[in-house]
């Protein structure tokens, strides 16, 4: 087999957007993963908005939203016996599609299927998750790195030495990656615990998120997984008189203690896929890089359960690195671009669990009848995770409405921000009814961005020549980046066209608002995870801006 550019350890779902963004970028991917068989079950099965913008990029979305629901309402029940709702309400309220943000609610997806959707596009790229595979150790050289697997065949452990360029670990809370870097892992195991079972389960509506009880008495919450293609569902059991070591080792134990405290005969536990005695954990590494290897996902973070962003925010991570490490690994960029993934990640991680933790102490401190601890919504949704404080973001527009000397931003990760515009490092909004001034078909801007490309947006004013800006974009091939123009007027810019630039039309002037542009010509520079790179008025912003990410030599004509 050849040698992989990178090889990931790992095929959850932070492994496997990793691989695919990787493969999406023309580098060669080998991704493995010690389980035999794949997880069956819903784990993290909330999906944030910002997940659905990430996986619009990575041409997964609509299998993803066509396998998903909208997330459910909430229905609370007397425990035992209860039959008739007492109360309904939604964790976040619904919220309507607007031009910046075509996807606002979170969608509710078995982690198995969401892990499903996306090894069948890495397929796509014959790629294929080894399972089996162990990683035993790695040894670091100076331009490579050597990977000792072992796979069982026929009873006999096979060893196999791989040599790749780079190796990232996304193999777990356990990770072997994570502990032979040496990594500190900080943080703390919580007290409180939880007996998890995803099961088939007949006698409630699919539709609908379950409680029974609350506070002191104890609680069973009853989670539709498989919302569109089956009857799976994960029950969660908390209570004082839970034995959860008997409850999660031995499911007919756990069946008992259901019906018992239910007292509801007409719901009939099936199988059970998984369970388990879940104690939260909240930890984080203090950097995600040594060297060539690299973790993501719950190798580099682990959260409580509460609040839904343990998923989401690993896609993030692997979403940030793989375009910087693609561009590294093909020649075009400094391997010093790699130390902004650290950067830019741990602040958001920590902010992450902060709001993990805080949702889960509210959690544990409820009393029955309460509901303020399942309110969601805002930035959960992950919409304001920003990169303000990067080193490899330029923002002239920035330096403008704060000063020369001003910083680039404050780290306020999930960005509550007063100010409503748009600044480099924060995430590149949609705008929908875009004209094609040549074609004349109808386009939005999620449907122009890539995850293996930069897009320019060139926002020219009609009394500025925008040309030198436009000379400067195109010395930077294709491949690496694609530049559009947006206009306010549908005539006047024939000079945009013959120049070989698609220019389209803000017939609504979505984009134009979206993206607070004033009266200067901007350049707005969109990376490939979604985040605006940069927003400058002239060519010095940048060159500036491409000389934090590419070797200048790699470019020159």
């Amino acid at each position: 087999m050849d040698s992989p550019t990178v090889l990931v350890v790992g095929a959850g779902p932070s492994g496997l957007v990793l691989a695919l963004s990787l493969l999406k970028n023309g580098v060669s991917v080998r991704i493995v993963d010690k389980d035999t068989a794949l997880h069956v079950g819903q784990r993290g099965a909330g999906i944030m908005p910002r997940s659905l913008e990430l996986f619009n990029l990575l041409g997964v979305l609509a299998e993803v939203v066509g396998s998903s629901a909208v997330s459910l309402p909430m229905r609370s029940y007397e425990l035992p016996g209860g039959t008739e709702p007492l109360r309904a309400w939604r964790m976040s309220p619904l919220e309507e599609p607007t031009s910046a943000t075509p996807w606002p609610n979170a969608a509710m997806l078995a982690q198995s299927r969401t892990v499903a959707i996306l090894r069948s596009y890495l397929q796509t790229f014959s790629c294929d998750v080894e399972l089996g595979s162990r990683l035993v150790s790695f040894d670091q050289k100076t331009d490579h790195i050597v990977a000792h697997l072992a796979k069982t065949v026929d009873g006999v452990e096979v060893q196999e030495a791989v040599k790749t360029g780079w190796l990232v670990g996304a193999d777990g809370a356990h990770s072997t990656v994570r502990k032979q870097l040496d990594l500190n892992f900080v943080g703390e195991t919580r007290n409180e615990r939880f007996v998890i079972a995803d099961v088939h389960l007949k006698g409630l509506d699919m539709h609908n998120i379950h409680l029974f009880g609350g506070g002191p008495s104890g609680t069973i919450l009853i989670w539709p997984s498989e919302v569109k293609t089956g009857d799976l569902m994960t029950v969660y059991i908390v209570g004082k008189d839970v034995d959860y070591e008997k409850l999660s080792s031995n499911y007919d134990a756990f069946k008992e203690y259901f019906y018992a405290k239910m007292g509801r005969p007409d719901i009939v536990l099936g199988d059970c896929t998984w369970i388990t005695d879940y104690r939260p954990s909240i930890r984080m590494v203090d950097k995600c890089q040594e060297g060539r290897a690299f973790v993501v996902g719950d190798a580099a973070h682990v959260h409580p359960l509460t609040g839904g962003q343990g998923l989401n925010t690993s896609i993030q991570d692997s979403m940030n690195l793989g375009w910087k490490l693609a561009l590294v690994a093909k020649g075009q960029a400094s391997p010093d671009l790699l130390l902004s993934y650290t950067e830019e990640r741990l602040p958001v991680i920590a902010e992450v669990l902060n709001i993990s933790t805080a949702i889960l102490n509210k959690t544990s401190a409820a009393a029955k009848g309460d509901q303020d601890h399942w309110k969601r919504g805002g930035p959960l949704s992950q919409l304001g995770i920003n990169y303000r404080w990067s080193s490899v973001i330029v923002d002239q527009r920035a330096r403008d409405t704060r000063g020369e000397e001003s910083e680039p931003g404050v780290k306020d990760s999930y960005g509550q921000f007063s100010d409503a515009v748009v600044h480099a490092g924060d995430r590149a909004p949609d705008a929908s009814h875009l004209v094609n001034l040549l074609t004349k078909e109808e386009k939005t801007l999620f449907q122009i961005f890539g995850a293996s490309f930069h897009t320019a947006i060139f926002f020219p004013a009609r009394d500025r020549d925008g040309s030198r800006l436009l000379d400067c974009l195109k010395r930077y091939p294709p491949e690496f980046i694609r530049l559009i123009a947006v206009v306010t007027e549908s005539e006047g810019y024939v000079d945009l066209g013959e120049s070989g630039t698609d220019t389209y039309h803000d017939s609504q002037g979505h984009a134009y608002n979206n993206y607070s542009m004033g009266d200067m010509s901007m350049v707005v520079i969109v990376r490939p995870d979604g985040i605006v790179g940069a927003i400058v008025h002239d060519e010095v912003g940048l060159q500036t801006y491409f000389q934090k990410l590419t070797l200048q030599q790699s470019f020159d004509k």
